[in-house]
């Protein structure tokens, strides 16, 4: 099997290790070593911390060509300003697992990026292009021929219509739905239950049916 390592801890982390379990009760696949984390010591669900999110954490384990990672630190919290963590770690893209839920629907025809995660029951239409460290939180619905940039998360129940531009780092909230042919602005954030009916502006808050600017995230 592969050997794993989960970048982050209680949330996110706890949640793509529990999507590789269910992938290794059709495939023995992935072995989870543990987590790397800044806060915690002890065991995440029984997995233990190897270490803090360091570059020199990380080199030890890239010798190893068998070990691949995931960064999970991507959220409303944990933004583009953010990013460095993991810009600063230096991995390679291919050291990234890329980790699909088994009852997730993947057509052929889509593209998936490196430490992609597609949680319980997401449906992803033909000719979608999934780039980098994207999460897709169960029962999602990803249109036929959406783009999704590097960084964005969709929360789960989202629906996202046909050919939909995610840009960089964008944010949909849980229950969201969008309209067909818009864009999302590079680290947007969509709130829960908002209905997007027009392209939303870079960096910048919208909540409601249709949504409206509150805020931004700068």
């Amino acid at each position: 099997m592969k050997k794993l390592i989960i970048i982050g801890g209680y949330g996110n982390g706890t949640v793509v290790a529990s999507t590789v379990e269910d992938v290794n009760l059709q495939k023995q696949e992935w072995e989870i070593i543990g987590f790397l984390n800044d806060r915690e010591t002890n065991p995440i669900n029984g997995y233990p911390i190897l270490g803090k999110i360091t570059k020199e954490v990380v080199d030890q384990y890239l010798e190893d060509e068998n070990v691949f990672f995931f960064y999970t630190l991507i959220s409303t919290k944990l933004n583009h300003k953010f990013l460095h963590k993991l810009l600063d770690l230096e991995i390679p893209d291919n050291r990234f697992a890329t980790i699909i839920h088994p009852t997730a629907v993947v057509s052929k025809f889509a593209k998936l990026g490196y430490g992609v995660c597609i949680q319980p029951f997401v449906n992803i239409g033909p000719n979608v292009e999934i780039k980098n460290h994207v999460q897709i939180y169960a029962q999602s619905l990803v249109g036929h021929g959406a783009k999704l940039d590097n960084y964005s998360y969709v929360a789960n129940n989202a629906c996202i219509g046909a050919d939909v531009h995610l840009k960089e780092g964008a944010y949909l909230g849980t229950n969201c739905s969008t309209l067909e042919f818009i864009s999302l602005g590079k680290w947007s954030l969509i709130g829960i239950g908002s209905v997007v009916l027009k392209d939303v502006p870079d960096y910048t808050k919208v909540v409601g049916n249709p949504s409206r600017e509150i805020g931004t995230t700068k």
